[in-house]
């Protein structure tokens, strides 16, 4: 990854260098936007759910307008208008019900770390790999973060979905901060 990183910036156009400050910027809004994120963590969750069901239901939309594009093809008219039906209902429920819907989530979330935690330690012990300890921490952090969330359900949903949207931002924030700071040495 550093050495796309590196082509990348080595072959970075000179306006785009030259307008490094634009790229810092972005980056230090995301990063605030992260920190909001997280210190309004209930908010930030439901602000998420709403948004993910409205765009769950311009997508329902969407299929079903592509569905009566397709004149002559019965079978993928009806596949696609069953899905437009399935994305509206889903992206309904977590327009109408944003708190139950992030409990919900929170719960997939929560089995999604927990089974690939498990698989990340069983692939490690069971494979002879070098650094097989970084498959094993990667695996007991992602089953600590199910079990935390677990642990905790359905509390944690209200809050988790937030956090987790805060911390990304955070880390995407500081990544376009490096990426300027870095062009703004290529157009020193």
């Amino acid at each position: 990854m550093q050495r796309q990183f590196d082509i990348f910036i080595a072959q970075a156009p000179g306006a785009l260098a030259i307008h490094w400050g634009w790229l810092v910027a972005l980056g230090l809004g995301l990063a605030v936007l992260g920190v909001l994120a997280i210190w309004r963590a209930r908010t930030a969750t439901l602000i998420y759910v709403v948004v993910l069901g409205v765009m769950l239901l311009a997508a329902a939309f969407a299929v079903l307008f592509l569905a009566f594009s397709l004149t002559g093809y019965w079978t993928g008219f009806f596949i696609h208008v069953l899905w437009a039906i399935l994305l509206a209902i889903t992206g309904f429920i977590l327009v109408t019900r944003p708190t139950i819907s992030a409990e919900a989530i929170t719960l997939v979330i929560a089995f999604y770390f927990l089974v690939t935690g498990v698989v990340a330690i069983g692939f490690a012990l069971s494979s002879h790999i070098q650094g097989e300890w970084l498959y094993v921490l990667d695996g007991l952090v992602s089953v600590a973060l199910a079990a935390l969330l677990l642990t905790g359900w359905p509390v944690t949903g209200l809050w988790a979905i937030g956090l987790f949207i805060g911390i990304d931002l955070i880390l995407r924030g500081g990544a376009i901060v490096a990426l300027g700071l870095s062009l703004r040495a290529l157009a020193q």
